[in-house]
């Protein structure tokens, strides 16, 4: 869309500078066609300016200029001698300018119509009263002027396209160079990723591994705890209770087995203290 705007404007602007060149022609020889000239520069500059102020309105500005211009270009296809004139080499230049300006449906429908003209001029003279070949109307001398100038703006149009691919080529080349960069840089960071992830899975397999060795030895510690807290409560607190005993069969040695009674009693104590805590 935006190739075919500038396009256009490039194609009035030289459409403007060839009316003003076929305006002073028509002013020195006091043609007849001084009035369509005029008509058709004016009418270039208001659709160039549109253009410009309306960038939305491209086709529609587009479709409108071509259906405009079909009986200018019949009338000077008339007035300049048919195929012996030049009318012939802008009617073909002006053709290239449809394709690239218009597309679709739009595009075919204004080429069908200039084709069906083009030959209804050729090839059917007698229904149009238009004379396929005129010398009569053909300024010799003007003729090579003429051609040089429509040469010019063929060459103009056509570094213009040139110009416009080249941009356009160098735009895509720096935006593929852009793509190839984030490109690589998605692929860092996929390896980036992959190389976490793998990180990721050792540790927890490791963390699966020293869990379970922990656990493991916490189930031996646990068994070594309920070992001693049997050793505690039954053997060791045997011969506590044994002592008890033979305290209870000595009733009448008091003083001594009193001390004796208390160091069991706290020697008991300790234990049940250890029992506890362990069980």
């Amino acid at each position: 869309m935006q190739l075919e705007r500038s396009i256009l404007q490039f194609g009035l602007m030289l459409g403007c500078l060839y009316q003003l060149y076929q305006l002073t022609n028509s002013f020195v020889s006091q043609s007849n066609s001084l009035k369509l000239n005029l008509g058709l520069t004016a009418f270039f500059l208001i659709l160039l300016f549109v253009n410009r102020k309306y960038p939305e309105s491209n086709k529609w500005i587009s479709l409108l200029l071509h259906i405009i211009i079909l009986p200018a270009l019949v009338y000077f296809w008339r007035d300049f001698g048919g195929l012996a004139g030049t009318v012939p080499i802008i009617l073909f230049v002006y053709i290239s300018w449809i394709i690239l300006t218009l597309s679709g449906l739009v595009k075919t429908f204004v080429l069908i119509l200039y084709g069906c003209t083009f030959l209804l001029l050729t090839l059917f003279p007698n229904v149009t009263g238009i004379d396929v070949y005129n010398h009569t109307v053909v300024n010799t001398q003007q003729l090579p002027v003429d051609f040089f100038v429509e040469a010019l703006i063929i060459i103009a149009f056509l570094t213009y396209l040139k110009n416009k691919y080249t941009g356009y080529r160098k735009r895509i080349e720096h935006r593929n160079v852009q793509l190839k960069s984030i490109n690589n840089t998605l692929m860092q960071q996929n390896d980036n990723l992959l190389y976490r992830q793998e990180e990721i899975k050792s540790i927890n397999e490791n963390l699966e591994q020293l869990i379970d060795r922990r656990i493991q030895k916490i189930e031996e510690k646990n068994y070594q705890l309920e070992e001693y807290a049997f050793i505690n409560a039954h053997i060791l607190r045997g011969p506590v209770c044994r002592i008890f005993g033979l305290l209870n069969l000595m009733p009448n040695e008091q003083a001594p087995l009193e001390q004796v009674k208390e160091k069991a009693h706290e020697v008991d104590k300790l234990i049940r203290k250890i029992n506890s805590i362990t069980s």
